[in-house]
């Protein structure tokens, strides 16, 4: 609160006291007091006010820069009625008193909202468990027979496999927390894992894979790391050349942790969506030319990394690779542990 708009605010006040002190300068000197009398009441009447305006001014200046930094470090502002110091003024307490009702009803509409998302999310998740079985059974029945077509149905499968799996860790992605175990984990079993189960789609698309992992081990959850290194595999298969292409998996020791990169040999990233390949939905030209792409699989994996504590980017160079680089960073203490 600027000095400027507490004066624009207390206008009215101000011509009020100055249209006091003209009318009471005129009615005395209507009555005989001289020029100097007058004079004398209206400074001294001016420093009164002035003081009285100065120190008001300072003092609720004072009381809202204690609200800004309440509000500052409260992990939920609109419980911020609740902290404020009782003031003594009216309009103070009418205030808060307002505040209080209607951040209740935000609240309690927050709790209705929260509800509801959560009888969404574990609806979608029965949901998705229901769909997994019949999934799981034509997969057996597929491999119980030598049918030529077998292999087909097998790689639609496991696509249908890959896109209701993405659909129920979108769905657990905010409650990461309630769904991992984080232990150290060999990371070529689980590339290894992910290829095996791939490998249909990856004979389709005439993908090879070569894992340089040197039995590397990280602090994860395998569960949630097969599943965004999955779609980093996928994300290679849909912009593959022509004639197929190769995907590498590489890991390394480094200062700062393990990284791991999967290098593919692609179609490449264009320079004007590297920044936004994270991007919730966003598709890319290479995504909107070939109509494969939802926009949710790297969204997915960067909003996962960044539930695990792992950090991911991506380099690319168009028509020549695309590296998706993830970093586990060192955690002391579970290395103490290990030791």
């Amino acid at each position: 609160m600027s000095f400027g708009n507490y004066l624009k605010d207390k206008i009215i006040l101000i011509l009020m006291n100055g249209i006091g002190v003209f009318l009471l300068s005129l009615y005395l000197f209507a009555v005989g007091n001289n020029s100097v009398t007058l004079s004398l009441i209206a400074v001294t009447w001016g420093i009164i006010f002035l003081i009285w305006i100065v120190v008001n001014y300072v003092e609720r200046k004072r009381y809202f820069d204690k609200i800004d930094a309440l509000m500052e470090g409260l992990d939920q502002p609109y419980l911020m009625q609740e902290f404020m110091d009782h003031s003594w003024r009216l309009e103070d307490q009418l205030y808060r008193e307002i505040l209080r009702r209607s951040n209740r009803a935000v609240v309690e509409r927050i709790y209705q909202l929260e509800n509801e998302q959560q009888d969404y999310r574990e609806f979608i998740e029965g949901w998705i468990h229901e769909v997994k079985l019949p999934i799981t059974g034509i997969r057996l029945a597929c491999h119980n027979q030598e049918q030529d077509n077998s292999r087909r149905i097998e790689r639609y499968l496991t696509e249908l496999d890959n896109d209701v799996e993405q659909a129920l860790f979108y769905a657990r992605s905010d409650q990461v927390y309630k769904d991992y175990i984080i232990k150290e984990t060999e990371l070529e079993a689980v590339i290894l894992n992910v290829l095996k189960k791939n490998k249909y789609l990856m004979i389709q698309n005439q993908m090879s894979a070569k894992v340089e992992c040197d039995r590397i081990t990280v602090f994860s959850d395998g569960k949630w790391l097969e599943f965004i290194l999955g779609q980093i595999l996928l994300n290679a298969m849909k912009y593959k050349n022509e004639n197929g292409g190769m995907i590498l998996f590489h890991a390394e020791t480094i200062h700062s942790g393990i990284k791991l990169t999967v290098r593919d040999n692609g179609m490449g990233i264009p320079e004007g969506d590297k920044a936004r390949i994270f991007e919730k939905g966003f598709t890319g030209s290479n995504g909107r030319n070939r109509g494969k792409s939802t926009g949710i699989g790297l969204y997915l994996c960067q909003k996962l990394c960044n539930k695990l504590g792992l950090e991911i980017s991506a380099q690319s160079l168009e028509g020549e690779f695309t590296e998706i680089i993830l970093l586990f960073p060192k955690h002391s203490f579970l290395s103490k542990l290990k030791d």
